[in-house]
């Protein structure tokens, strides 16, 4: 049986990243994910095809497939 959690909290200030903690019966580990250091893009309002561009909807579709195909 699988008791591991994973928790994720938003920051607790502006120069640090979200905090994850994992956590299983017998240990945890709490460390933050880095805050990019230059803002190259806007992020989107929404992710929903009707919120943005059909072009821009379809590069940020890419964008997350080709993150998911890295954890295969």
């Amino acid at each position: 049986m699988n008791d591991k959690k994973i928790h994720v909290f938003e920051p607790s200030s502006k120069h640090v990243g979200v905090e994850v903690t994992v956590s299983t019966r017998k240990s945890r580990k709490t460390f933050h994910l880095k805050r990019p250091t230059v803002k190259s893009e806007q992020p989107p309002l929404a992710v929903e095809s009707f919120a943005v561009c059909p072009e821009r909807y379809a590069e940020l579709m890419n964008r997350v497939e080709s993150l998911n195909r890295s954890f295969k």
